[in-house]
């Protein structure tokens, strides 16, 4: 998978739009790990999750050829949302979001 992603330069989607949806995220997650059990931000998770596709999404299509960007799309729904942003961060260089955040500074 990821050698048909890097086909792609997959690299350039790392874009400032992109990194911030990707903070914005890892911050819902922080919150998130205050409340043990439940945690009264799953519409801000929601809400965050829809800014990352749609960042990933417009920077992909601006940065594409229509065929390039659709063979892209096909073999980027190929992995799980959680695959995407762990994708995402690695390219980003930001800490992978499945670490566990208890000894983070």
């Amino acid at each position: 998978m990821d050698t048909m992603l890097r086909l792609f330069n997959v690299d350039r989607l790392a874009s400032e739009r992109v990194v911030k949806a990707l903070e914005r995220q890892e911050q819902i997650d922080q919150l998130q790990d205050w409340y043990e059990g439940f945690s009264p931000f799953p519409m801000l998770h929601e809400l965050a999750e829809a800014e990352l596709k749609h960042a990933v999404e417009s920077t992909a299509l601006a940065q594409m050829p229509d065929q390039e960007y659709s063979a892209f799309q096909w073999q980027w729904s190929q992995l799980e949302p959680v695959q995407q942003r762990k994708y995402l961060c690695e390219l980003a260089g930001l800490p992978d979001p499945e670490r566990d955040r208890d000894f983070d500074a």
